[in-house]
């Protein structure tokens, strides 16, 4: 059971990862998901289900070349979203460049080894050009994951990041120790540390994982953010949208998954029914429960039909999107404790 964990887990949790990453038409997101996705096809070409699979197609082998090409676009994309994160487009460029240039000789290294035994021509080389391909692009990660790590104020942030950094320092480590063990097939020295259990196949699945971890739990975190949020403006969204339903998109439903577009147009949504009520309102509150007491009472004024008051008071909130909900949330929170005495 271990060994089939062992094999398959990271594969799955690459899987389960990119399905959890929604697709979106930001390009840092979109790159994000290149990222997962290369390395879940990386993690599934290697599994032993893919190398039977090759073998009875007649391709023994390729899966090699499949997983390492996936990593490649991996590290590119992670790269990417962090040069691009930090404005040094000329880097990127130049990063992108070397990326392809060093797939385009793996594959060519790899079409022309007989086989994949380290001691046959081509292997030692291909091996190199791996390497090669990948230590640069995980020196720009580990180097930009870090020093946002140390500026960034978001605790779960500043841990993503340092899984991150963790991972890619396994990554290349193994990177490292696999190129010397390659280099040992037809060098007058060993290293057979390198064939261990511990560096060549503990090694590269904590970086993976880790990588992973540090990538999902950022994620993770903004979505129940996200949902507590959405679920805590539920009862004043409700209350506003009997009071005017032309404020809503659409009717009530249950969401589980909340995205962050349906948690702003729950804002706006929000706004909208305090500006209909807004001429009911007698006082300005200096408080997020004397705001919550404001509306109650304007939405009982509406319903009862009484006079509108004038002039209408100002309305309080946030300096932008992120502490305007903030804000709606605590004034949601003291709705629903009025509301229930």
């Amino acid at each position: 059971m271990a060994d089939l964990i062992r094999r398959y887990g990271p594969a799955l949790l690459a899987w389960a990862l990119l399905l959890w990453l929604r697709p979106s038409p930001a390009p840092g997101r979109r790159l994000v998901r290149v990222c997962v996705l290369g390395l879940a096809v990386s993690q599934t070409a290697l599994t032993p289900a893919v190398r039977s699979l090759s073998r009875a197609l007649g391709a023994p082998d390729v899966e090699l070349l499949l997983a390492h090409l996936a990593m490649v676009v991996a590290v590119w994309a992670g790269a990417q979203v962090l040069l691009r994160l930090h404005s040094l487009p000329a880097r990127a460029r130049r990063h992108t460049v070397w990326a392809l240039g060093a797939g385009v000789v793996m594959a060519v290294l790899f079409a022309a080894a007989p086989d994949v035994m380290p001691q046959s021509p081509f292997v030692m080389e291909y091996c190199i050009a791996y390497a090669v391909a990948l230590l640069p692009g995980l020196a720009v990660i580990a180097h930009l994951c870090l020093r946002d790590a140390r500026t960034a104020r978001d605790r779960i942030l500043r841990a993503g990041l340092g899984l991150v950094v963790a991972g890619v320092v396994a990554a290349a480590g193994y990177m490292v120790c696999r190129t010397v063990v390659a280099i040992t097939a037809r060098a007058p020295f060993t290293f057979a540390a390198g064939k261990g259990f511990l560096l060549s196949k503990a090694l590269p699945t904590t970086a993976h994982l880790l990588v992973l971890v540090g990538v999902g739990v950022p994620a993770a975190a903004a979505w129940l953010r996200r949902y507590r949020q959405y679920r805590r403006l539920g009862p004043l969204w409700l209350a506003l949208y009997r009071a005017e339903p032309g404020i809503a998109l659409e009717p009530p439903r249950a969401t589980v998954f909340p995205t962050r577009l349906q948690l702003y147009r729950r804002v706006i949504e929000i706004r909208d029914g305090l500006l209909v009520i807004r001429p009911y309102r007698r006082t300005v509150p200096d408080s997020e429960r004397q705001e919550a007491a404001e509306i109650a009472a304007a939405l009982r004024a509406r319903e009862e039909g009484r006079p509108p008051a004038s002039p209408a008071p100002t309305v309080h909130g946030g300096r932008d999107i992120g502490s305007d909900t903030e804000y709606l949330c605590r004034v949601a929170d003291a709705y629903r404790e009025l509301t229930k005495a």
